[in-house]
């Protein structure tokens, strides 16, 4: 094992920095290892780590790094916490948690120990590890491994490790710490100041997400290769004139703000054929039906707009081409589509193709239907960016980023605000609403190793991106278990609520844990109801999503504390008795709020 040279910093050394190191261990193809020592020395609170891409070998499979203060026994206090909120106690003797690259919303990691409390901010190749932590004999040890690609010297890695005291000194410090990391920067900008430039960000701040599924083929598709010729009958099951029922209906019984998302309005349905979008549904009334439902929202001062998608591409659209295809071989063909959804099988094209061939004339399209407020693109902020390796459009991770903020910045131009379905922050300045920040269930078993989730992509971004924390929080008001709605609430969630959302063939539901559907008029008018519940308790809160929340805290068991900048706090109580916090009285299985 060779020493590399110690790391300096200008500045002071801050106390108790002494012999930090990092271990950084390279496995080559045939599994041959190498490992290498940094000797770090912290300057005013941070040490900068860097590891030159020319020093990653091209038959490089993984590069491992693990610093030596990221380590804990079991049994002592503290714990760590990974971007989506999972946080897990030093408990076990064995086991092991990991988040895969596409799969982390954030380049952070945190770390409480009682020797230091920390966080890491990956700033050179931000997407392209996991984060893995390790417990053997009750030894925890934590790590970013690179293991996207990591053979290809395009940039360094560089990882920055903030150490934090006092009040700092826990999940909420390491959230405001990346927080202002990415403000000083620019790197995003506050709801605040964003919403007095668009007026459609201003309203859909205040008014909950209602989403309705029009239509849709059968998912998953059982035709691969679907053609005109051989395409599945599209299930026409809301139709445009049905879509002003629901907002009759909502006028009816007072649901004063929300934002009605159209999902499905396009050829075939939801994911019927992109990237081709027109002609609209005809199945549904087509598009003068679809224009009159617009106009009708709108006069009932109700935002509308479409849901749409520059990600994803199937053989059956009328401007297939498998140039524009980033899944391809060495010799250029395609590889095997990665699933077969509403389409058929389904294809991922380059962000750039996608902005160059389809994004602006697209926008301009659909803007001509009179849609207004937070355009929705599926998918693209779910995952990290990614390589595109077609030698005609090449494009690195980075600027993957860059092409699709560019096509989501389009939207916003063009609609008044953009909305998409993750909330990976690699396009973080460019998006206004994320659909779902956590995909696992908050009240259900947990993985390997987490003990509990706490709301540490919002302590990040509340104030700047609206979001629904979890899939099951969708239609939240509808279930008889109150937690969810409670969770909605801890997490400042903007409420969503899905029509028709339970739509694949032989899989549990992800979008709630209850349907709205329109099927019926008693229907209709249930699921109205539950949404005028959710918008009188969200009307309580909604002037929150222009703070950042600060601190987010366990007072007693079930009972949560949410301090928002302006000093407003946020007061939970799971228990089936009351609680007090201070000299607030909380009902049972209850919210309410504080302005100190």
């Amino acid at each position: 094992m060779k020493r590399l040279g110690v790391v300096v910093l200008a500045g002071l050394m801050t106390a108790g920095a002494h012999g930090m190191s990092v271990t950084v261990t390279t496995e080559r193809a045939g599994g041959a290892q190498e490992a290498e020592v940094v000797s770090l020395v912290s300057a005013g609170g941070v040490a900068m780590f860097k590891w030159p891409a020319a020093k990653i070998p091209a038959d490089a499979v993984r590069v491992t790094v693990t610093p030596d203060f990221a380590t804990a026994r079991k049994g002592e206090d503290g714990y760590f916490v990974f971007p989506g909120g999972q946080l897990g106690r030093y408990t076990r003797t064995t086991g092991a948690y990991r988040r895969k690259a596409p799969y982390l919303l954030m380049p952070v990691f945190g770390m409480k120990t009682p020797r230091a409390t920390w966080v890491s901010i990956a700033s050179g190749r931000s997407w392209g590890f996991s984060l893995n932590v390790e417990v053997k004999d009750g030894c925890y040890a934590a790590s970013h491994v690179f293991d996207e690609q990591p053979g290809l010297p395009d940039e360094d890695i560089v990882i920055e490790y903030r150490f934090l005291e006092g009040a700092d000194a826990d999940y909420s410090g390491m959230a405001r710490a990346y927080r202002a990391y990415q403000l000083a920067r620019g790197a995003c900008r506050p709801l605040a100041d964003r919403a007095k430039e668009h007026p459609e960000l201003d309203y859909a701040v205040r008014a909950p997400e209602v989403r309705i599924r029009l239509a849709w083929k059968p998912v998953p598709s059982p035709v691969t290769n679907q053609v005109t010729r051989n395409e599945p009958p599209v299930k026409p099951v809301v139709t445009f004139d049905r879509v002003r029922d629901i907002v009759a209906e909502c006028v009816r019984q007072d649901v004063g703000r929300a934002e009605f998302c159209l999902v499905g309005w396009n050829k075939g349905g939801h994911d019927g054929a992109y990237p081709q979008l027109f002609p609209v549904e005809p199945l549904l009334g087509g598009e003068a039906k679809l224009k009159e439902a617009i106009r009708f929202a709108q006069e009932k001062g109700y935002q509308i707009v479409g849901h749409g998608n520059h990600r994803d591409a199937y053989m059956i659209a009328d401007s297939w081409d498998a140039e524009y295809v980033r899944e391809k071989n060495a010799d250029g063909t395609l590889k095997p589509p990665r699933t077969s959804w509403g389409g058929g099988g389904l294809y991922t094209i380059c962000a750039q193709r996608a902005y160059e061939r389809f994004a602006v004339k697209t926008a301009a399209e659909v803007a001509t239907l009179g849609f207004r407020g937070l355009y929705y693109l599926d998918v693209t902020t779910c995952h990290a960016p990614y390589r595109c390796l077609d030698p005609r459009h090449p494009m690195t991770p980075r600027e993957c980023a860059r092409w699709d903020s560019a096509i989501l910045e389009l939207q916003r131009r063009t609609f008044g605000g953009v909305a998409s379905e993750g909330a990976n922050d690699a396009y973080i300045g460019a998006y206004d609403s994320a659909l779902t920040v956590n995909w696992e269930k908050p009240f259900e078993k947990k993985a390997a190793l987490i003990d509990e989730y706490v709301p540490f992509w919002q302590l990040v971004y509340h104030g700047i991106v609206l979001s629904t924390p979890f899939r099951t929080t969708i239609n939240c008001t509808a279930n008889p278990d109150r937690r969810y709605a409670l969770k909605l609430a801890e997490f400042g969630g903007r409420p969503t609520y899905y029509w028709h959302s339970w739509f694949v063939t032989g899989r549990p539901p992800s979008m709630g844990t209850i349907d709205l559907r329109a099927t019926t008029d008693d229907e209709l008018r249930q699921g109205v109801a539950w949404m005028k519940i959710g918008f009188d308790d969200y009307a309580r809160r909604s002037d929150l999503q222009y703070y950042f929340m600060d601190r987010h805290e366990k007072v007693t068991e079930n009972v949560y504390r949410v301090t928002y900048s302006n000093g407003a706090q946020i007061l939970v109580n799971y228990n089936e008795t009351p609680a007090t916090v201070g000299s607030v009285v909380i009902p049972p299985l209850d919210w309410t709020r504080s302005d100190r």
